[in-house]
């Protein structure tokens, strides 16, 4: 679970629509698309989840339950960033940089990656630590003061009661005032 909020968590800082046969794309070729992107404008923001499927296929329902409830606390629980002017300038460009360069051992390669002004659609696949492994799709809006994104995973890993979880949470930040 630990993977899955960690990889979830890279994701997270993402926006997220358009379309193309998936292809693998360099990591020069994802950050010239992520420079695309409308970039925010610098602030305090405030991101909430909201966990819209969550699935544990092939084990006892009692277990699934207690999964579910784990993932559900990732969902109503606000967080705040102060996003600096510098950051703010950088756009998506770093968050794209550190998923392909790995982080706390995961790793991820994009197959898509289409972005134009406010609109992204990307998939990715992550490999982590103990044999995780992890395909997500994220599609959504970008403006300068929210986005609201959209992701769906899949997670496979032999530490996982049944060998698969499969999620699709909504995020939503947004823009509400200075940096303290």
């Amino acid at each position: 679970m630990r993977a899955l909020v960690m990889v979830t968590g890279c994701a997270l800082a993402l926006a997220a629509c358009g379309s193309e046969p998936d292809q693998s794309k360099t990591a020069e070729e994802v950050i010239e698309a992520a420079d695309e992107l409308v970039k925010p404008l610098p602030g305090l923001y405030r991101s909430s989840a909201e966990v819209i499927e969550f699935e544990i296929p092939g084990i006892p329902p009692e277990q699934a339950a207690r999964m579910r409830d784990m993932a559900a606390g990732l969902q109503g629980e606000q967080r705040t960033q102060c996003l600096t002017e510098a950051e703010a300038e950088e756009g998506f460009r770093r968050v794209v940089k550190r998923l392909g360069e790995g982080q706390d051992g995961i790793t991820c390669t994009f197959s898509r990656f289409e972005a134009a002004g406010n609109d992204l659609d990307a998939a990715l696949t992550c490999n982590g630590p103990s044999g995780v492994d992890a395909e997500m799709t994220i599609d959504g809006t970008v403006e300068e003061e929210r986005s609201r994104m959209r992701m769906a995973m899949s997670q496979q890993s032999g530490a996982i009661p049944g060998g698969e979880m499969r999620m699709t949470m909504e995020v939503v930040s947004e823009r509400i005032g200075d940096c303290p």
